[in-house]
């Protein structure tokens, strides 16, 4: 009969002590294992709840075993021991699971015969692994209730717990208690509270294997209050208002504080009922903000026209008008205008009657203007009733030049003069002047000895917004790019792209800029200032950018 040749691996803690084997069978804690392939596994203990393991072959079957290999079954391996130092191993897995642990039994290679070591058995036992518990992590954001028709749940909220989670496991139980005696179940639950309050909310989560986490936060729930007010004007002074803000409220608890901004650049104010003297007659944006005793706040806004009782000039449209023309249609914006009212420029000791005075409305009339011999410069605009009772708007119309445009930048003015044989690009340049368009814009090309170029950047290399169509190009070889000359730039290769962007030529550019892209269209001349454009030709550069912007400040036409 053949021999049966049978080993035993022991498993066990590497702190146990005491274990003792009695043939095939085991005390405390362990497995063995039968070595003839398939191994037969001839009994299991259940082990202790750890990842490092003591594994021991029973070799009395096999007195001729003289080296040992092991397979842990996690891809670890321990190769080539002897019996001595390979019998009893300890092996430490990483990773729960069912690994199969196998152990094979070599012979000693013969010396004589020459015949190598023979493989004496094998055997195979698996190992169920499992470490201690990793406890999971609770963790839970709050979002508020939003309904199909878009109406804020006040007081109704959202508990999202899916940002919980388990290293080793899953989580089976969500358990929240909201603070208010009430309580729930599951990943997401929705809850609504009696009202409005700070809330210690909790969520509890339970893992597989019994373990627990929790989180704590502090939950403010609280409805909106409502800011609403109501307004009179003064019995005793149409520039002053009363301000009542009674119908503001607060559903479920109490308003702290009113803040009033009236529109004004005033002070703010406080308090329910408030009053307050606007200057001049205009329509204001005036706005309460209410707060909660919770810190939540509310506004609300409303437009007050304040027409007061005196005349008021507000503006003239157009604001300008050039010398030695008429001027007709006028129309100036304010308040409480009567019929047969009257309307004058002063500037000094010269005054400039308006004519064919026509009242619109109280807020509104149109005049007409003779600046035939006028003095250029800033006017203060006159309007006076019938009665006697009049208003007037400081430097509310300039009388102008045909031709002349005055540049201040952050580094001195420049006075240029419009030709008078490019009536597009003029009447182009003039409107942009005339819009504003050019006020805080920035020079933002420098080509010393070249040209200075601006026109179309805010700070920061912003376009400016507001550029209009392009417009003809009126390139003429009677106006050449000349130093001390005024073009228009535009794109390559597109005679006719030019819009806002204008340069400044350093020096004498005309074999360049006279010769291509259908030539550079001269629209004016520098007559006050070159020094100033040479300034700016000489401030620190990032390649064409100056390293600190020049700013065309404004530019006004005189």
């Amino acid at each position: 009969m053949q021999k049966r040749h049978v080993f035993i691996l022991l498993i066990g803690l590497a702190m146990s002590l005491g274990m003792t084997t009695d043939g095939c069978n085991t005390t405390g804690p362990g497995t063995s294992f039968d070595l003839r392939p398939p191994p037969a596994v001839l009994s299991t203990t259940p082990t202790a709840d750890s990842r490092l393991r003591r594994i021991e072959v029973d070799l009395r079957d096999f007195p001729d075993a003289h080296a040992i290999n092991w397979a842990f079954g996690d891809g670890s391996t321990m190769n080539n021991k002897s019996i001595n130092e390979g019998r009893v191993v300890s092996h430490e897995f990483v990773d729960d699971g069912t690994f199969v642990v196998q152990a094979y039994l070599f012979s000693e290679a013969d010396i004589i015969t020459k015949e190598p070591p023979r493989l004496l058995a094998i055997g195979e036992l698996p190992i169920e692994v499992i470490g201690a518990n990793r406890n999971p992590l609770a963790r839970f954001i709050v979002r508020e209730v939003v309904s199909d028709d878009g109406i804020d749940g006040a007081l109704e909220r959202e508990f999202v717990g899916t940002g919980s989670s388990d290293p080793d496991g899953t989580i089976v139980e969500y358990r929240w208690d909201f603070g208010d005696g009430g309580v729930g179940d599951g990943q997401i639950v929705t809850h609504v509270f009696e009202r409005s309050g700070r809330y210690p909310v909790r969520l509890n989560v339970t893992d597989n294997r019994g373990g627990e986490a929790v989180q704590l936060q502090s939950v403010l729930v609280n409805s909106l209050p409502v800011a609403g007010f109501t307004f009179e004007e003064d019995a005793n002074n149409a520039l002053r208002f009363n301000f009542d803000a009674a119908t503001s409220s607060d559903a479920d608890g109490g308003i702290t504080s009113f803040s009033w901004d009236f529109g004004d650049d005033s002070d703010t104010a406080t308090g329910q009922q408030v009053s307050h003297t606007f200057a001049v007659p205009d329509n204001y944006t005036v706005t309460l903000t209410v707060t909660d005793e919770f810190g939540a706040q509310v506004s609300t806004s409303q437009l007050v026209d304040v027409t007061g009782s005196d005349p008021f000039v507000r503006s003239a449209d157009p604001a300008f008008g050039e010398v030695d023309t008429s001027i007709d249609d006028v129309s100036i914006d304010g308040e409480n205008f009567d019929d047969g009212a009257s309307v004058r420029l002063v500037r000094g000791q010269t005054t400039v009657n308006g004519t064919n005075v026509r009242v619109q409305s109280a807020t509104t009339l149109l005049v007409d203007f003779d600046l035939s011999g006028a003095v250029v410069g800033d006017y203060e605009v006159i309007v006076e009733n019938p009665d006697g009772n009049s208003a007037s708007l400081a430097d509310g119309f300039r009388i102008v030049t045909p031709d002349l445009v005055r540049l201040t930048t952050s580094l001195g003015d420049v006075v240029v003069q419009m030709v008078d044989d490019a009536p597009i690009t003029t009447e182009n340049f003039l409107q942009y002047v005339e819009d504003g368009f050019y006020d805080g814009t920035i020079f933002h090309r420098v080509v010393p000895d070249f040209v200075v170029q601006g026109g179309g950047f805010l700070p920061g290399m912003i376009m400016q917004s507001g550029v209009r169509e392009s417009i003809k190009n009126e390139f003429s070889a009677g106006r050449s790019n000349v130093r001390g000359t005024v073009a228009m730039a535009k794109l390559g290769g597109d005679p006719d792209s030019a819009t806002s962007q204008f340069f400044f030529n350093l020096a004498d550019n005309s074999s360049n800029l006279d010769n291509q892209n259908g030539g550079f269209t001269v629209f004016a001349n520098v007559i006050e200032g070159l020094d100033v454009v040479d300034a700016i030709s000489m401030v620190p550069l990032n390649g064409e950018t100056p390293v600190d912007d020049v700013l065309l400040i404004s530019a006004v036409r005189e």
